[in-house]
């Protein structure tokens, strides 16, 4: 298609408008639609954020009230979790990620629940309440005793092993560990005869024995046994959630910068050729019109045709074929007026 004429510029003005903008739409869909994706990760890893803090709550309260309420809930949220965790493995293929971050963080949430389930059966094994695990063993056998020890030596023994007792458990402090272990001999040692009390005395040193060694496998502190193994998974879980987040970060900064390079790039290049095109076509029409200005300046004084090549558009061209076939028609109108005259004076001479 030759787009020497008025119509077919605009056509092709036209198309240059449409072809840009449908670009710009494709690439701003394409674009938003990748934007989209990154910023639904990034709202999936805040929802995990907040899924640890509640897993953190759950884990505080379930320490504090002994409640198995809180584990149940502390599992629905590492499921939750886990699940939203396998949501992202899909975007770190596509973007060429380190799915092994993905992976280090599916470790460590499972460290971490696997761990607090067993801070949660040496609770239960120690007891929930008063009624269960050790702590009801420790209450029956102190009944027993009490009822059985007459001895006020070892009445006093027992009464400073029972605070030791409640001391321990309420503190976890390693001095009342001591004090049960020392206690608990020279109580066992001041009634070494008795038989029924003797066999009592043993139960309830080896009850207090188990006490104190699954106290030390719980953790006397925040930072040691079980417990202190679970806040560092909780730790790990954090700061690996944080990586990822960071490397998300980027992609997306990446795509938003890709964004408006392409729309900028789509608009400038449609507005060039499109701003080129004017040009040449008011160039082309500018011509083209002092060429009929011209010519029609000269047709005053004389009979000229016009260049039809140097007139650009078809539809100028179409008019100046028209404008000389006006000229030569004029001129044969003229001649043939000319000879008419001629023939008519000389027959008036004769």
């Amino acid at each position: 298609m030759k787009f020497d004429s008025i119509k077919s510029r605009l056509v092709l003005m036209t198309l240059i408008c449409v072809m840009g903008m449908s670009m710009l739409v494709v690439s701003q869909h394409y674009f938003t639609q990748r934007l989209i994706g990154l910023n639904q990760q990034r709202d999936v890893l805040l929802r995990m954020g907040q899924d640890l803090l509640q897993m953190r709550r759950h884990e505080k309260d379930f320490l504090l009230r002994h409640d198995r309420r809180y584990f149940e809930k502390f599992t629905e949220r590492s499921t939750l979790f886990s699940t939203r965790l396998d949501t992202l493995v899909p975007t770190f293929n596509e973007y060429k990620l380190p799915i092994t971050d993905v992976e280090s963080l599916s470790v460590s949430i499972d460290a971490y629940s696997r761990t607090f389930q067993q801070v949660v059966s040496l609770q239960e094994r120690i007891g929930l309440s008063n009624e269960q695990g050790l702590r009801k063993r420790i209450i029956d056998i102190e009944e027993t005793l009490t009822s059985n020890i007459s001895n006020p030596y070892s009445t006093s023994l027992f009464t400073d092993l029972k605070l030791a007792v409640r001391n321990f458990q309420l503190t976890h402090e390693g001095q009342y560990a001591k004090q049960l272990d020392v206690l608990s001999r020279q109580l066992l040692s001041a009634n070494s005869e008795g038989g029924e009390l003797l066999i009592a005395l043993s139960q309830y040193q080896t009850v207090l024995n188990e006490l104190v060694a699954t106290y030390t496998a719980f953790g006397l502190t925040h930072n040691e046994g079980l417990r202190g193994e679970f806040r560092q998974s909780a730790h790990n879980v954090e700061s690996q959630l944080k990586m990822i987040d960071g490397a998300l970060q980027p992609i997306i900064e990446q795509q938003e910068a890709q964004v408006r390079i392409y729309s900028l790039g789509i608009a400038a290049l449609t507005s060039i050729v499109l701003i080129l095109v004017l040009i040449k076509s008011f160039a082309t029409f500018h011509r083209a019109f002092a060429n009929f200005v011209m010519f029609f300046c000269r047709s005053k004084r004389q009979y000229q045709k016009i260049d039809t090549r140097q007139l650009g558009f078809a539809e100028f061209k179409s008019l100046a074929e028209l404008a000389n076939e006006m000229v030569e028609s004029r001129q044969d109108i003229e001649a043939r007026l000319a000879s008419a005259e001629a023939e008519l004076a000389s027959k008036k001479a004769s």
